[in-house]
């Protein structure tokens, strides 16, 4: 994973220094090299595994004093 902290920064004093006028004109920066993913898992499985997942955060909820 790319680290975007800095760029996120970057963008901000770009925009408020002028060096873009508008959020649109960075559709494409960063996509050089960038790998799009896409889910693969039937959406039944993801919905049970959340489902569990919410449950075990329910559950340890109160652990830590």
């Amino acid at each position: 994973m790319r680290e975007t902290t800095a760029l996120g920064a970057a963008i901000a004093a770009g925009l408020a220094v002028g060096v873009w006028e508008s959020i649109d004109e960075l559709k494409n920066v960063n996509l050089e090299g960038r790998t799009l993913f896409k889910p693969e898992m039937p959406k039944e499985k993801s919905e049970e595994m959340f489902a569990r997942w919410t449950k075990a955060v329910e559950m340890s909820r109160g652990w830590a004093s």
